[in-house]
């Protein structure tokens, strides 16, 4: 909102007529006929009258007083203010003199000489309304604002009925960014006068400066219909439109204030302002282009429509306009802070950071988001104590930075520290309900921490706020599978995919929830599918066949197709998974450590496959690895009940039977839901002769367990 300093108009107290004073015969006569031309307006004849008064009487004050008046009605200020000032030189206690010669120093703009002459006039005993309103603007336009406000209350002490003092000491206030004061005065003003256009204005312009935007805009409402002329009122309210986040209006604003007003500086600035933070990137882009076409030079706009154009996925136009603005300011914190993040979205992290550095250096804005930009680099480079540093830098600069939260909480969840990341996301989300990567983040974390139904709430958020996300469903798909409800996975993915879904990974994962289902034919139609409208998908869809055929028991059709699967893509980290999967049946226990090792070098967050290492590490054995694999397990996922079943198998295989009923209780205790874990412990009872295992291979049935009737055939009779 834009400060708004009005001279106010004055009114210019001049005596044009004053009766016959006894002077000298010849003397008078020319005093009395000057004043007779005053009053009718003659001030040429008057200044000659009185002219010839004065060279009768080199002495005659009322003469140079009355033809200080007569100048100054004429308009030349300057033979006024002569002629106040030899009246002041013969009668220095003449009060109206310094009070004249003030009002004429004002029309010239010589604001101190002015506010001199109204306090010395003051000083003298002159102490109206006006007298202090008068010096109170000449202070304004001084910018001595706190000077102006206490003239002004001066002169409403007088007159307390005036609402033009209200309504200027209101603009006094506005100036010294004393806006709720500025309101209240602006409220008495519309008291004694509701019908002033121009206080609702004012008024509006101070409710929108302290975010009383409801109350800007109704001022703003009254201000336009008393003058539907107004561009001004127009266009800053479509500023508070904006603010509030109502740019289809706040553009309708901008149109008519143009039509009214074509000339109004940076109106298309503005407008396609509002269009980039709607869905019209391509609005905003004409309306950045006619702004750039007439200020060529305007960083700020070559900035703004790279902004717009990446919004459209044109990356390279993006780069090159934020190129522009850096080439038209060196210094411009802003411009590196959106490059930097570009380069992050195509994943050039060194020169981010190189940007991110640069952004910091030359920020002037203070509101956090340099660092925010300089800490994703960092994060992406594994840099998590420097990105940890500039995250609390961002959130120290600006609280309500929730970019800064969220990646705060992000770079916590990296370092295992869930507790904390759980509070950063939080903060985030409560600060800004749109933040779909909160969400993303947070449901991710809290899939590490056990709780899926949670994670699963997350992500259902976080596809509703961002729809185009593609990685979004798949992230929801996958989570349903692994809190095992299969049949609410393949009704998610019959509702995401069409006709026209080119997308191979949404048939991957329905195919996988088929085939969790038992319908393994199915599946495999699912993978084939994929593989047809989807080309990149193709090592994916072969490692989920060979996993299928794995549990038909196909054990060489499983081992070809994990083959053809790495060949079409060796960083396939699922398909090494599966294959040493399959080694860990075929008793291949090394085998399979190095196919483990080999998923972790291309995934390291494939938390899982430190369990099954581990697992593996038990048989070769290796019982340092194993247990340093299932430490880093349980540190990156404290509540996977699936890591306990695994150390309790591999307890079982060192003969730590105690440790493994431990563990098989633990799981159980995490989610009594998991069959796996009540199979296990059941079979691990069985195996020592406890009959009572053959209970908990009757829960692990009743919960799904594939393996679980083969079993209790064979020991519960």
């Amino acid at each position: 909102m834009l400060d708004i300093n009005k001279i106010m108009k004055r009114l210019l107290i001049i005596i044009s007529f004053l009766p016959y004073l006894g002077l000298a015969q010849t003397s008078d006569q020319y005093l009395n006929s000057a004043n007779l031309e005053a009053a009718q307006k003659n001030y040429k004849r008057a200044i000659v009258d009185f002219t010839k008064a004065i060279d009768l009487n080199n002495n005659n004050v009322k003469a140079y007083l009355y033809r200080g008046n007569a100048y100054s009605n004429s308009s030349d200020y300057n033979d006024a203010i002569t002629d106040y000032t030899k009246v002041i030189a013969i009668d220095p206690g003449n009060a109206n003199a310094y009070y004249y010669r003030a009002n004429a120093n004002s029309n010239i703009k010589s604001f101190k000489n002015a506010i001199d002459d109204y306090t010395k006039a003051i000083d003298l005993g002159l102490r109206t309304a006006d007298i202090y309103h008068y010096r109170a603007n000449e202070k304004v336009n001084s910018q001595d604002y706190a000077g102006a406000v206490q003239d002004f209350t001066a002169a409403i002490a007088i007159t307390p009925g005036d609402a033009e003092l209200y309504e200027y000491r209101g603009i006094a206030k506005t100036n010294l960014s004393d806006n709720n004061g500025a309101i209240l005065d602006y409220n008495m003003s519309l008291r004694l006068n509701p019908n002033n256009a121009d206080v609702y204005y004012y008024r509006a312009n101070s409710k929108g400066t302290i975010a009383d935007y409801p109350g800007a805009l109704a001022d703003y409402n009254t201000t336009i219909k008393m003058n539907p002329r107004n561009a001004n009122a127009i266009f800053y309210r479509g500023n508070i439109k904006s603010d509030m986040q109502d740019y289809k209006a706040a553009i309708d604003d901008y149109k008519k204030a143009a039509a009214i007003n074509p000339n109004m500086p940076d109106l298309y600035y503005y407008i396609a302002k509002a269009a980039s933070n709607t869905d019209e990137s391509a609005v905003a882009i004409e309306y950045f282009n006619k702004a750039i076409a007439l200020d060529p030079n305007n960083a700020e706009l070559f900035l703004y429509r790279g902004v717009s154009k990446e919004r459209l996925n044109d990356t390279t136009a993006a780069m090159a306009d934020f190129n522009q603005a850096i080439h038209l300011n060196h210094l411009f914190s802003k411009a590196f802070q959106n490059r930097g993040d570009l380069k992050i979205t195509l994943k050039d992290y060194h020169n981010a950071l190189l940007d991110g550095d640069s952004a910091v250096m030359y920020d002037s804005y203070r509101d956090g988001y340099a660092y925010v930009t300089r800490a994703k680099a960092k994060t992406a480079l594994q840099d998590t104590a420097g990105a940890l540093t500039d995250y609390n830098t961002a959130i120290s600069e600006n609280p309500k930075n929730t970019e800064a939260y969220t990646g705060r909480g992000e770079v916590k969840s990296m370092k295992a520290d869930y507790a904390g990341a759980i509070i950063d996301l939080n903060k985030a989300i409560e600060m800004y309900q749109g933040n779909w990567y909160a969400f993303q983040v947070r449901g991710i974390v809290k899939s590490k921490l056990g709780d899926k139904k949670g994670a699963i709430a997350d992500f259902r958020r976080q596809l509703e706020l961002d729809p185009k996300n593609k990685e979004a469903p798949l992230r929801l798909g996958r989570e349903l599978i692994a809190d095992r409800q299969y049949t609410e996975a393949v009704l998610f993915f019959n509702r995401i995919i069409t006709a026209g879904t080119k997308n191979g990974k949404y048939y991957i994962e329905r195919g996988i929830a088929m085939s969790d289902l038992g319908d393994n034919r199915g599946a495999i139609v699912e993978f084939n599918k994929a593989m047809a409208i989807d080309t990149t998908t193709k090592s994916i869809a072969y490692a989920n066949i060979g996993n299928i055929k794995v549990t038909m028991k196909d054990y060489d059709g499983a081992e070809k197709d994990f083959g053809t699967a790495i060949t079409k893509d060796q960083n396939n980290d699922d398909a090494y998974f599966y294959r040493a999967n399959l080694k860990m049946i075929k008793k291949n226990y090394q085998g399979a450590v190095y196919d483990y090792i080999s998923v972790l070098l291309i995934n390291p967050d494939n938390i899982k496959t430190y369990a099954y290492r581990a697992l593996a590490e038990s048989f070769v054995p290796d019982t340092a690895g194993m247990r340093t694999d299932f430490i880093e397990a349980l540190k990156l996922s404290p509540n996977d009940e699936n890591i306990y079943i695994l150390r309790g198998e591999a307890k079982i295989n060192l003969k730590d039977r105690i440790g493994a009923f431990k563990d098989f209780d633990t799981a159980i205790r995490l989610n009594p839901s998991n069959p796996d874990a009540w199979f296990n412990r059941g079979l691990a009872k069985i195996n020592q002769g406890d009959n009572t295992g053959c209970a908990d291979l009757r829960k692990a049935l009743e919960l799904g367990s594939k393996d679980a009737p083969d079993v209790i055939k064979k020991y519960c009779r």
